[in-house]
């Protein structure tokens, strides 16, 4: 078959960009014809993978979004057997959905005056709305049945996937005493004190700010902040608060990196404040990795610390003091050991199904249930969510 994937930029640091190329390269692999069209791409891509640049010129995000997708539906209409967006597209046949409604009631009612709120409704209306014929592969069953609560949608209009590990980023055994020493030498990190990590490219709403106010109330810990540099954007932000803060000297920025491992090999806890987060995979991958996680509830995955008993998930509304109180519990040696053997053990029996290779399926076949008898025989009940149907 031909496919069009189509998604508004491409860049290295995002989960969904890397879950776009990963369903790309497994497609390929099957046989069939795959155009990935974008308007900037920063990524090296899979081989056979045609790419079609699209350039779009706008003031705001929205208008981006917009002008990206008019352009997206003439250059594809009537030349592909599917048309799959990783971004809210117009003229989509399939979307790969991470992004919670824009009708989002957190967000407050005011911002629906703005015309960034109308015009993301609009493109959003483009896939969900009853007369759609869209179907959405969705990442999580929470982002599922929001959507159809919003637009009043039917389970058929959905597929659920669960989570994917990469075995590139599943390295549990470089927590070895021996390979973590050499590993924070290498960083050239402090002997004593806790060694606190955050990962991610969006620092506010994955709540960095967070993370530093509690590093100043914590003058022996360093922070390691991976996906963010300290020149650009938020992050040049970040390093004015931490300069504010006085903890500028134990706040190491490292960028966009590969080698995540090492990271979670060397960090004694993973911290993930999050505002929002639709998933929050670094959750899951510190966890398997043996990494005690402190996160907010608002994130997806933070359902696995708890399944794993891994770490500690902070109530909501967010309050500083309890975050600071779950970062001292988990500096207990006997906790920390504690978490770190369940998430090991965690990974070991819980064998998720990768869910790109659903997506695949669906893309390639159409949408399906799997029987459950299949399902079973591939991931543990209760704790990794299955594949469609989703649930009334």
């Amino acid at each position: 078959m031909r496919l069009a994937f189509g998604i508004v930029r491409l860049f290295p640091e995002g989960g969904l960009q890397r879950h776009c190329l990963g369903v790309a390269r497994l497609l390929l692999d099957r046989g069939h014809e795959v155009t990935l069209f974008t308007s900037h791409n920063l990524c090296e891509l899979p081989e056979h993978l045609s790419l079609r640049l699209l350039p779009v010129r706008a003031y705001t995000n929205h208008g981006t979004d917009w002008a990206f997708a008019r352009k997206f539906n003439a250059a594809v209409a009537g030349r592909f057997d599917r048309i799959v967006g990783f971004n809210k597209l117009i003229g989509l046949d399939l979307l790969y959905c991470a992004d919670p409604p824009v009708e989002d009631r957190q967000r407050g009612r005011w911002r629906r005056i703005l015309p960034r709120y109308r015009a993301r409704l609009r493109l959003e209306g483009e896939s969900f709305r009853p007369s759609s014929s869209t179907h959405i592969i969705a990442v999580t069953r929470e982002l599922a049945d929001t959507y159809r609560q919003y637009w009043g949608l039917g389970m058929d209009r959905f597929t659920v996937i669960p989570p994917v590990i990469e075995s590139a980023r599943r390295r549990p055994d470089l927590r070895h005493l021996g390979r973590r020493s050499e590993l924070r030498a290498a960083l050239r990190l402090p002997a004593g004190g806790p060694v606190w990590l955050w990962i991610g490219a969006k620092p506010r709403v994955k709540g960095l700010d967070r993370v530093l106010a509690a590093l100043a109330v914590k003058p022996n810990a360093t922070l390691l902040i991976v996906g963010t540099t300290a020149d650009r954007g938020e992050g040049r932000a970040a390093a004015e608060q931490a300069r504010r803060l006085g903890v500028f000297d134990r706040v190491r920025f490292f960028g966009y990196r590969e080698d995540i491992p090492q990271f979670f090999a060397v960090a004694d806890v993973l911290v993930h404040p999050a505002r929002r987060d639709v998933t929050g995979q670094v959750i899951l991958e510190a966890i398997v990795n043996g990494v005690p996680v402190v996160a907010a509830a608002c994130c997806g995955f933070a359902g696995h610390v708890r399944a794993a008993d891994a770490g500690i998930v902070l109530s909501e509304p967010f309050a500083q003091d309890a975050l600071e109180a779950a970062l001292a519990r988990v500096e207990e040696p006997a906790l920390a050991g504690f978490f770190s053997k369940n998430g090991i053990e965690y990974g070991r029996s819980v064998v998720p199904l990768d869910g790109r290779t659903i997506a695949a399926d669906v893309i390639e076949n159409g949408p399906r249930s799997r029987p459950a008898a299949e399902v079973a025989r591939i991931m543990k009940p209760g704790i990794i969510t299955p594949p469609m149907p989703v649930p009334d």
